[in-house]
């Protein structure tokens, strides 16, 4: 009898060893990811300045819109594709290559025209060099495949190799203002060959791609992807008009602080969305089973809850020390739009598992498309209100204010079975783990404690007595589903 149970467990236990090590290698990618990152954001921002920096923010802006016109969703279609069919899907991955390099073509003209009207000669350089280099990164990229096919051991390998390139190329070639080129040169120098690496993990798996001129597969390529590219449109309205806005009506120097505190709070809730890349192909597989579905869900909710609320509240405490330390003094005014920018911390992630996890993987395009059409239409105007009335401090509300709409629109419009997430002993471990953290951090206050002390005393007492509240609970929360 033992002998039975231990075989009908064993499944179960497979699985959650399986996502386990997923979980794993990505966090570790993820953390390792972190500390290079620790070093090349403040880095860049030292050593370029405020207003440079700024320039470098309004350029990427404006190439993450031209970078939906060279991939209007086509990546987005193929990678649910292999994740549902598999390598059976190479003739989907094709001919999105081939409409991509076609469009992409288009693109790099639309980049010399801007530079062309662009005032200011640094960002005219950065537009052209960069536009071309992103430009081809973007289409010889692999990522979301290997994602698709479950390759995170490999991705993870190759994302902190680009990394570790990257940041030796921001170290050595980064001195000055007038360096600002090796930092786009830097991120194409380090891209490039490991997106090749990329394409052989692929071919190893039986993924065979083979390039032509199938014009009359392409319209069925375009409808579906159509959706992502809006979807992904939208997405960019909200998270880089307000950059836009910010230089039109503030200048450089006040885009390089809202740049730089936007930054920090986005590395920040990349810590939080660690998961969200490894259960993407487990919920479009997880369609036609609203017990698994609800399984994932609690899990991911309640996984935002654990790591975001934390941090969200650390940084609310910490931002007038660690921002001056960390990004100097002369980002101290970017200090004071960090407890406006806190919350994003966890909307954001919230908004990323509900529209960009959920509706995307289970293909519900037209729901995906509502969730973020929405966030755009009140971000948009939230900008175009606020950004004159309050300056940076209104782009910040703004910003976050989008995020949180597409949160609570995904949320509604997605199956019931994702929305019961509520009752989830995990997510009462962390409210009750965090509420102790605030009353920790709020004794300390009255005790004029210093900020970094109490917040890493807080913070370890945190991850204790949510490690002994949570004993057993995190393997049950996912093996229930299977």
């Amino acid at each position: 009898m033992d002998t039975e149970a231990r075989l009908r467990v064993s499944p179960a236990r497979s699985t959650w060893l399986k996502y386990g090590g997923f979980v794993g290698s990505v966090g570790g990618a993820r953390v390792v990811g972190a500390m290079l990152t620790a070093i090349t954001f403040p880095l860049i921002l030292r050593r370029l300045g405020v207003e440079m920096y700024g320039i470098w923010s309004y350029v990427i802006a404006v190439l993450s819109f031209l970078d939906l016109v060279a991939n209007p969703g086509l990546s987005n279609h193929a990678g649910q594709q292999v994740a549902a069919r598999r390598t059976e899907a190479g003739a989907v991955v094709s001919d999105s290559l081939v409409l991509r390099g076609l469009l992409g073509v288009l693109v790099v003209g639309v980049i010399f025209a801007l530079a062309a009207f662009e005032p200011r000669p640094e960002a005219a350089r950065l537009l052209r060099f960069y536009g071309v280099s992103i430009t081809l990164i973007n289409l010889t990229s692999s990522e979301y495949l290997l994602s698709s096919l479950e390759l995170f051991h490999e991705r993870s390998l190759l994302v902190v190799t680009q990394q570790a390139l990257y940041t030796l190329g921001v170290v050595l070639m980064v001195r000055s203002p007038r360096d600002y080129m090796w930092v786009p040169g830097s991120i194409l120098l380090s891209a490039l060959p490991t997106n090749l690496g990329g394409w052989i993990f692929l071919h190893r798996t039986g993924l065979r791609i083979r390039l032509g001129l199938h014009t009359k597969r392409w319209w069925g390529l375009l409808v579906p992807s159509g959706h992502y590219a809006l979807a992904t449109f939208m997405s960019t309205l909200y998270h880089r008009t307000g950059h836009l806005l910010v230089r039109w009506f503030l200048g450089e120097h006040a885009l390089g602080l809202y740049a730089a505190a936007t930054r920090l709070v986005d590395f920040v809730r990349n810590l939080v969305s660690i998961g969200f890349v490894v259960i993407t192909p487990r919920v479009a597989r997880s369609g036609d089973s609203p017990e698994a579905l609800r399984q994932l869900a609690r899990f991911s909710v309640a996984g935002i809850a654990v790591v975001g609320l934390p941090l969200m509240l650390g940084i609310l405490t910490t931002a007038q020390v660690l921002v001056p330390l960390v990004l100097g003094t002369q980002y101290e005014e970017s200090a004071g739009l960090l407890p406006w920018l806190a919350a994003y911390v966890v909307v954001a992630p919230l908004a990323a598992f509900f529209s960009g996890t959920v509706l995307y993987a289970l293909g519900r395009h037209r729901e995906y498309l509502i969730s973020t059409a929405t966030g755009a239409t009140v971000a948009v105007t939230a900008y175009l209100v606020l950004v004159p009335l309050a300056g940076i401090r209104g782009a910040s509300i703004a910003f976050v204010f989008g995020e949180a709409v597409v949160a609570i629109v995904a949320y509604r419009l997605a199956p019931e079975a994702v929305r019961d997430v509520w009752n989830s002993g995990l997510l009462k471990v962390a409210v009750a783990g965090t509420s102790v953290m605030a009353a920790i951090l709020l004794a300390a206050r009255v005790l004029h404690m210093p900020t970094l002390v109490a917040a890493v005393a807080s913070g370890v007492l945190y991850v204790f007595f949510c490690g002994w509240q949570s004993r057993g609970r995190i393997r049950s929360e996912m093996q229930r589903g299977d």
